[in-house]
């Protein structure tokens, strides 16, 4: 047994080596991110109006352009801080918002137009950031505020808030649609062919 343990000690010493591997890369593993918000929170924030900040009242407002580096070095408007997408997540960015939260300052979150900043802010906002607003409309390639006609003219059709609050309604217009027959397939037998070709 001395014998065989000598002459392999190499190979019996890697699993030794991967299982501590292992423990430390579970030891050290990333924090992972911490929600504040439960789901019913996060439903009534979908639809509340006061999330949204018009351009008309951005004054005392510190913007965050979520657009790439490459796009706010174009032009960005005064004072505003770039925050990349991919980056709002990182140290920095975090430290970002957790300075303007305990400074009381509001953010608008701004994008090319409204739909690229609405899942960043929802992110933010479930992580605790109720200080983030998102700005009701965009920037156009010339870096002017445009208001979009899709915000001026949408109108929330679902009540999520109250699917959630009586989960019978959602069951009820499943049922109120009218049942399908399911058709019954007759297979076709073709006769079998000794040609090449496609």
């Amino acid at each position: 047994m001395d014998r065989f343990l000598n002459s392999n000690k190499l190979w019996l010493g890697l699993p030794a080596l991967a299982v501590i591997v292992i423990f430390m890369a579970y030891l050290f593993r990333p924090d992972s991110l911490d929600y504040k918000m439960n789901v019913e929170e996060s439903l009534k924030l979908v639809n509340d109006p006061s999330t949204l900040v018009e351009i008309k009242d951005l004054a005392g407002k510190q913007l965050i352009d979520i657009r790439t580096e490459e796009v706010f070095l174009k032009g960005h408007p005064e004072g505003a801080i770039n925050l990349p997408i991919r980056q709002l997540l990182d140290e920095e960015s975090l430290e970002t918002f957790d300075e303007l939260l305990e400074s009381g300052k509001t953010a608008v979150l701004v994008g090319n137009n409204e739909l690229q900043a609405t899942s960043p802010l929802f992110l933010l906002r479930q992580m605790g950031y109720t200080n983030l607003k998102l700005l009701k409309g965009g920037l156009s390639s010339t870096n002017e505020f445009v208001a979009t006609d899709l915000v001026a003219t949408e109108v929330s059709v679902i009540d999520t808030a109250a699917i959630h609050a009586k989960p019978a309604l959602s069951n009820q217009t499943a049922s109120n649609s009218p049942s399908i027959k399911p058709e019954s397939i007759k297979p076709v037998k073709k006769a079998v062919s000794a040609g090449g070709g496609c």
